[in-house]
């Protein structure tokens, strides 16, 4: 989460840089505008799902199990929503006590659980899932298609930028 809400304007940026040899004020007023304007979107899309009763990790783990009706192992939902472990199994708990989903031992792995959604795990998926697509409609409609595309053109370009795996190239 971004937490500066007072942003600097270029006049003091442009002190800072040359108290502390910033070579590039522009780009770290850009950054603070897309970092500010990215928490802006996160929040908004928090505020969503928590009027719908869910946690941004409770929705994933939904999303999740929708794809994956076989289930999967806490492990395998941790990797999928980015969180640790225990995190998810603390997750997977309250969400089994909620009656969302189940678990169940793994017929080749006594050690581990699968997970699975259950009918009131899908219930809520068809409830929240199409307000979800509603908020993002209305959204992107600030966006033309130009801009969308210039949009997912720069993200793409995020994940190289910090020398990490870019995930959003296998994103279509």
């Amino acid at each position: 989460m971004f937490e500066l809400k007072d942003l600097p304007n270029r006049e003091t940026l442009a002190q800072f840089a040359k108290l502390y040899d910033n070579p590039d004020v522009s780009g770290l007023h850009t950054w603070l505008l897309w970092a500010a304007a990215t928490n802006e979107m996160l929040t908004a899309f928090e505020d969503n799902l928590a009027r719908n009763g869910l946690s941004q990790t409770q929705f994933f783990v939904l999303l999740l199990l929708k794809r994956n009706p076989e289930g999967l192992s806490v492990g395998a939902l941790a990797d999928g929503v980015a969180i640790t472990s225990q995190s998810m199994t603390r997750a997977v708990a309250k969400m089994e006590a909620a009656g969302i989903c189940s678990k169940h031992a793994d017929p080749e792995d006594g050690r581990l659980w699968i997970v699975r959604m259950t009918s009131t795990g899908e219930a809520i998926l068809r409830k929240v899932l199409p307000r979800h697509y509603a908020w993002v409609a209305s959204f992107m409609s600030h966006y033309d298609e130009k801009e969308r595309e210039a949009l997912v053109k720069l993200m793409r370009k995020v994940g190289p930028a910090l020398g990490v795996s870019p995930l959003l190239s296998t994103v279509e």
